[in-house]
């Protein structure tokens, strides 16, 4: 037990380590280089190089009790940087799956959703001048590579009409309907926790490997925010934070594809088992048996009319995210 437990804080500090201090470490080491270069002259190391030489010589940063103080500073300073990095990832973990109900996520839905409408039209009149001219027996090569192109392009904008602030919300949002409409659960997130405990080691593995990816991804998106505060002092770090951002977004996408995919694939495989832990009766479909659960664990009760038929409850509004 004890060499577990050892290695098990052997594992955590070096994840704490990876994921917050070396990345903290970089950030400030980045900030004083900031601020000894400045907006003038960005790129002019020497004047780096300088200072790091006049302050190499002096014979009080000799001393191990500074040099040991000092390192224990940049540690605890790089994982606090860490810390409000991964805060910053947060927020925009729940800014990816807000519902939009109010300004300003609904303008910026409502114009998602005009460039996606917008997209679909011309696709539509592409696709339409293609078929008129077939049916004229006329030269289409041009018309179909056009319809492509408007494919293509609307296929940028996302799969279907968006449904969230960001593509990554709209997968959230549509893993939601599709279990509610496939499976009968009407509240995803009131079911998850449940079905979590009837799901075996090796997918709930998967699952939790997947958020921490998203996690991740999301973390990465506060570092690029806090290298954008440091062009305050160093412009070229704006187009750090930038790309970091960029890469944030497609790890994202990728990250969140993966997670939605896994938890479709613990519903459909597993909803049958809660149904049995929780002690419901056979039921004639998947969907039936989702509306049972959901109603068993809302709290409600679900009776058979005069028909025999099962009565299903009012559904609940669908959840902001997972």
């Amino acid at each position: 037990m004890n060499a577990f437990l050892g290695g098990l804080a052997t594992k955590l500090m070096d994840r704490w380590f990876t994921a917050l201090v070396a990345p903290g470490l970089l950030w400030v080491a980045v900030l004083v280089a900031a601020t000894r270069l400045g907006q003038d002259e960005p790129f002019q190391l020497r004047l780096l190089c300088d200072w790091l030489d006049r302050l190499s010589q002096e014979p009080a940063l000799h001393a191990p009790a500074v040099v040991i103080l000092m390192a224990v500073a940049a540690v605890l300073a790089g994982g606090a940087i860490g810390q409000i990095a991964g805060a910053l990832g947060g927020v925009a973990e729940r800014c990816w799956a807000l519902p939009c109900t109010l300004p300003p996520a609904a303008w910026l839905l409502a114009a998602r959703r005009r460039r996606w409408d917008r997209a679909t039209r011309r696709l539509r009149q592409a696709v339409l001048h293609a078929v008129e001219l077939d049916a004229q027996r006329a030269d289409t090569g041009r018309a179909d590579a056009m319809a492509l192109r408007r494919h293509r392009q609307r296929d940028r904008l996302g799969p279907g009409r968006p449904l969230r602030l960001t593509r990554i919300g709209d997968r959230y949002a549509r893993t939601a309907e599709r279990v509610r409409r496939v499976n009968g659960l009407d509240d995803l997130a009131l079911v998850w926790p449940r079905l979590w405990t009837v799901l075996p080691d090796s997918l709930r593995t998967e699952v939790a490997a997947a958020r921490d990816s998203t996690s991740d991804a999301a973390r990465l998106s506060g570092w690029g925010v806090l290298y954008i505060t440091i062009s305050a002092c160093w412009w070229p770090a704006s187009l750090l934070g930038i790309s970091i951002l960029i890469v944030s977004a497609v790890r994202a996408r990728s990250t969140s594809e993966n997670l939605a995919a896994l938890i479709e694939t613990a519903v459909d495989l597993h909803s049958a088992d809660l149904a049995e832990q929780l002690g419901l009766p056979p039921t004639p479909s998947a969907v039936a048996a989702g509306h049972a659960i959901t109603a068993q664990l809302s709290g409600s009760s679900s009776t058979e009319d005069e028909r025999g038929e099962l009565t299903i409850p009012t559904r609940r509004p669908p959840p902001a995210g997972l």
